[in-house]
């Protein structure tokens, strides 16, 4: 039986508690002193103020400088601090001088293992031809969207020898500048390369292809299209030859012609690939063929062009590559007529992510049973206004025990008593997220239906809803706030739009809207209030209303 303290014993405990309290007092004062006389320093004084974060790890330095950017834009006294020899990561600020940046951590941070220089339009071409010979312990480089210069390249191979992943998206790379990163010998330039991005370059199908061949280990290779990639690439390859096995694991065919033949030879040489994007693209049941040597498959997405959408089928074109493709564990269709999400569950039974979007029609649901026990994800965008019958989502969501994230988009058939009797038949216990968009047979009973569920719900978004009025808003936030629930509430009010953006636009609007926020971060300019559309509904009549009008877009 353990026996009670003695007083004298207490009073010992105690009295340590108050020293160690009051040496950590102690210890915050100085160090606030030390910061107040660092801000309040004029002129160069601040440089030989010592500050208190010489000895702090890399993590927590690089979360001060995140904060300091937030809250007081990194005036240069908080650089001179903050760049200290241990730290790995950093990213180039734009409302901060780039000189001192480039400056301080050219001269502190050798040991940086991540940098980011994203969208930095006013940095000259010719100073990254020395800048990049400071960092040869480089593995993650980032310059989307910068104006570089080919020679810098020649920089990068020399001395980043560690690299392995490289993003040049939007920048004005072209082919001699990826020359330089292409080995004339045996062995590759970067030889620990494992990803790049080359969208939006100025780079050629024969560039590319020579890296390629120069890099068989890459792992992802981002461009619009590699239709002609492959076609070079099969043109320079020697005929059995042992080094034709390339390690991608992601091929990209989108915005453009795709050649049979490349596709054919891409499966030859690539035997990896578990991610294959087709989209924006003439989709025929010979191009489709090439899909089942890729045994490897795990995700696949299929996105027809708004002009060839009625030539291919979903029985005929779609369904003999699901027949091989067993193993299939994400799923994305677009434009496509006469889908059987019947036939679709049981050909793909280890779905966990499906999307369908755009689908021109849909094949009515006769039997009862239920499919798609896998399923986690769920999208369904039907901007094209196929009539989506109760059957259909009762196939799709009563047996997905798992699920965690819905999304609906413009499906009328979605109501109260569907609603009702879909949670009677699958209380979706897991679900994390919702997103009703333009669906407009819900009322606020769903949503409270949602609300009292037990279920793990973190994100409720209701957009443009014709029956969630202002005060169910108000009521629905209320509830949530005096419950106590830990979960994100966001509402926009009807306003008879049909969508908020074209469908082509839908899959590349979250990779855009970081390039959109660096961009305006770097200009410094704020964008009038009515720009910020969909976040900010202007009434009629109203002042934003008045501006859209007298606005001049050019």
């Amino acid at each position: 039986m353990p026996t009670r303290p003695s007083p004298q014993s207490l009073r010992d405990i105690s009295m340590e508690v108050i020293s160690v309290n009051y040496e950590l007092i102690s210890y915050g004062c100085r160090k606030r002193s030390q910061m107040n006389s660092l801000l309040d320093s004029d002129g160069e004084e601040f440089k030989r103020v010592e500050g208190p974060f010489r000895d702090m790890p890399t993590s927590i330095l690089e979360d001060l400088i995140k904060i300091m950017h937030e809250k007081r834009g990194l005036p240069k006294q908080c650089l001179h601090q903050l760049l200290l020899p241990q730290l790995q990561e950093y990213k180039i600020y734009g409302k901060t001088s780039k000189h001192i940046q480039t400056q301080l951590i050219e001269k502190n941070c050798s040991n940086l293992e991540n940098l980011a220089f994203t969208f930095c339009k006013s940095i000259q071409p010719l100073f990254f031809i020395k800048f990049f010979l400071k960092f040869p312990n480089l593995k993650i480089l980032n310059l989307e969207g910068t104006i570089i210069d080919d020679q810098s390249f020649e920089s990068i191979g020399q001395c980043c020898q560690l690299l392995r992943y490289l993003n040049v998206r939007g920048s004005t790379l072209s082919d001699k500048g990826l020359g330089h990163l292409i080995n004339t010998t045996q062995d590759p330039r970067v030889p620990n390369l494992m990803s790049i991005n080359l969208e939006g370059t100025k780079t050629s199908s024969e560039s590319i292809a020579w890296f390629l061949k120069s890099h068989p280990k890459i792992l992802t290779l981002s461009i619009e299209n590699m239709s002609g990639l492959f076609n070079r690439l099969k043109d320079i390859t020697e005929p059995k030859s042992k080094n034709n096995i390339y390690q991608l694991r992601e091929l990209r065919f989108s915005e453009g012609m795709v050649e049979s033949e490349s596709l054919e030879f891409a499966a030859e040489v690539c035997p990896f690939v578990q991610d294959v994007i087709m989209r924006q693209t003439d989709l025929s049941e010979g191009l489709l063929n090439n899909l089942w040597h890729f045994t490897c498959l795990k995700s696949l997405h299929l996105g027809n062009s708004s002009f060839s959408q009625h030539s291919l089928h979903f029985q005929d074109g779609i369904v003999p590559v699901l027949l091989n493709l067993p193993g299939l564990e994400a799923l994305t269709l677009e434009k496509i007529n006469k889908v059987d999400v019947v036939v679709l569950g049981n050909l793909c039974p280890n779905l966990k992510y499906l999307k369908l979007s755009c689908i021109g029609s849909y094949l009515a649901v006769i039997s009862s049973e239920t499919g798609f026990e896998n399923l986690r994800e769920l999208i369904l965008l039907n901007t094209r206004g196929a009539h989506v019958f109760t059957k259909i989502i009762f196939y799709l969501i009563s047996g997905a025990k798992q699920l965690q994230h819905l999304r609906f988009q413009l499906v009328d058939t979605l109501n109260d008593e569907v609603w009702n009797e879909m949670l009677l038949l699958n209380p979706l216990s897991c679900l994390q997220t919702i997103i009703l968009d333009q669906c407009h047979s819900i009322s606020v009973f769903t949503l409270n239906a949602f609300l009292t569920s037990m279920n793990k719900l973190t994100d409720l978004c209701v957009w443009s809803c014709r029956f969630i009025m202002e005060d169910d808003y108000f009521n629905i936030f209320n509830m949530i706030r005096l419950e106590n629930y830990n979960l994100h509430f966001n509402w926009y009010p009807f306003t008879g739009e049909e969508a908020p953006m074209p469908i082509e636009d839908i899959d590349d609007f979250e990779e855009d809207e970081s390039e959109e926020e660096e961009s305006e971060e770097e200009e410094g300019d704020e964008l009038p209030e009515f720009m910020n559309y969909w976040n900010n509904i202007p009434l009629p009549g109203s002042r934003i209303q008045r501006e859209m009008q007298n606005f001049n877009l050019d």
